[in-house]
């Protein structure tokens, strides 16, 4: 996760896209993406490129002091300082915090193309709720649709998730909600590890939905809760007035 996050640092520290990024430091788009979504690791070639690209394009301030494996060290010690200085501005600004949501209608789209920037440029974004640090997660919110999760989520409502890297999948916790994205849908689920490469997906609402067995190799993303945001109040529940 460190590498996949010290790649988007480099990358959004030069305001480029995946694309622009992958074009300038002679990589491809694809595997930009996998590695900021921990899918692949950072090979040496890969490393080599990024310091290549570094020293191809460097900035004044910033670029010179973000932790990747074979960064040169000899820098001096008040242009680190700078540099920290000016990160904690970047992480402090409001517009770098904004994280996509993925709508109901959007979820379709989303199965098919979220790999692809153009794609995930055009949905809606919004900044994290208070009390949420970002750092060293890939975020996003999801609109819950159905009834499946019910009473616990309902139609309209919004998790708001961090994305589970494919290494981390084996630490997931027996019951908990999880989003899956499966090679054709996005499942708002809890799951049970019935083996090293079987999961059993459970619904809340498990009268009207049954268990289903999930294989790993169909799994694309998982993605944490972390947040709920209900779209509505619930209705209370009766009260006998007594006094």
């Amino acid at each position: 996760m460190e590498n996949s996050y010290n790649l988007m640092d480099i990358r959004q520290l030069y305001g480029l896209n995946q694309t622009d990024f992958a074009r300038k430091a002679n990589m491809s788009r694809e595997l930009v993406s996998k590695i900021e979504n921990g899918k692949v690791e950072m090979k040496k070639p890969t490393w080599k490129k990024v310091q290549r690209f570094l020293q191809d394009n460097p900035l004044t301030k910033n670029s010179q002091d973000v932790n990747i494996l074979g960064m040169p060290s000899h820098f001096h010690s008040e242009l680190r300082h700078t540099y920290l200085e000016s990160r904690r501005e970047h992480k402090n600004d409001p517009v770098s915090q904004l994280v996509p949501l993925v709508g109901i209608k959007a979820q379709a789209g989303y199965v098919k193309a979220y790999e692809q920037v153009d794609y995930m440029d055009t949905l809606e974004k919004y900044s994290l709720p208070p009390g949420v640090n970002s750092l060293g997660a890939i975020w996003r919110y999801f609109e819950v649709d159905g009834d499946s999760m019910e009473p616990t989520l309902s139609a309209g409502d919004v998790i708001l998730a961090t994305m589970v890297h494919p290494e981390d999948w084996a630490d997931v916790k027996n019951f908990s909600v999880y989003i899956i994205h499966t090679s054709d849908k996005l499942l708002v689920k809890r799951i049970y590890k019935k083996s090293p490469v079987e999961w059993v997906l459970i619904s809340d609402n498990d009268e009207q939905y049954p268990q289903v067995p999930l294989k790993l190799e169909d799994v694309k993303q998982v993605w944490q809760l972390r947040r709920h945001i209900r779209s509505k109040a619930p209705q209370p529940k009766e009260f006998r007035i007594i006094a």
